[in-house]
């Protein structure tokens, strides 16, 4: 697709949408990359919607966060959220336009943000940008859409006869190899990989067989949720809709 940025800023500009109805993924999301949180670490939450992973990356001790979204209704949303915060500074940013940021985060974040950008080419314009905002060792930690788990779990769902699960209109999931690929290219090293494979090979693929129109708010996605399960099937990022890279300056 290409990047309609009218149409997606009155998407998020919505007061009525919701990033992510599952609370179960964005629970486990954020779990996943607030694992990958040191002590006293700067933060940039780029693209912070409505604040939900900015109120467990500001509880890690000594850190400071600057939390930032091209939404002037997600912002709001955040801040909200985070009245009692003191340690989270607010801007409004548009990645694509002007704008001004620190060069010295020990971490950034971006989660389901890339994907609205549409273009790979914006992808990749935007990734440079954080890569030269982060200092030396820095980590660059994307959770964002996967390609190649849509497509497993997709084959997956063809073989009992279901309909794919597609790619919202608005997004554009990144491939692994042709990722990895560009940033190495730019001097980030992939450190580690995760995913929730586990919880979307349940919930969209078995799950479906029997149900046609599932609700994420069941005994079945509660347990499909836990960490045992996870850790039982081991799927990883395998079948995971969504991906953690985390790459290191």
């Amino acid at each position: 697709m290409k990047y309609d940025k009218k149409s997606i800023l009155e998407h998020w500009d919505d007061d009525n949408v919701e990033s992510m109805q599952d609370k179960y993924v964005v629970e486990s999301e954020i779990a996943l990359i607030a694992s990958h949180i040191g002590v006293n670490a700067k933060i940039l939450d780029a693209g912070c919607g409505e604040g939900e992973g900015t109120s467990v990356y500001a509880k890690k001790d000594g850190a400071v966060v600057h939390a930032v979204d091209f939404s002037e209704t997600r912002l709001k949303k955040a801040k909200e959220r985070l009245k009692d915060y003191d340690n989270i500074q607010y801007q409004q940013v548009d990645f694509l336009e002007d704008y001004k940021l620190d060069n010295d985060y020990d971490l950034i974040i971006s989660q389901r943000m890339l994907i609205n950008l549409g273009e790979w080419d914006l992808q990749k314009k935007v990734l440079v940008d954080f890569t030269n905002m982060l200092k030396p060792g820095g980590k660059l930690l994307t959770l964002e859409g996967n390609q190649e788990g849509v497509d497993e779990l997709n084959q997956f769902r063809e073989a009992y006869g279901l309909k794919p699960i597609p790619v919202r209109w608005h997004n554009r999931f990144l491939k692994n190899e042709e990722y990895i690929s560009f940033m190495k290219e730019n001097g980030m090293k992939l450190v580690d990989e995760g995913g929730l494979g586990t919880y979307f090979f349940l919930t969209r693929g078995v799950r479906g067989i029997y149900e046609e129109n599932p609700t994420w708010q069941s005994d079945f996605n509660k347990i499909a949720n836990q960490k045992e399960m996870a850790d039982l099937l081991g799927f990883g990022h395998k079948f995971s809709r969504v991906k953690l890279w985390v790459f290191q300056k």
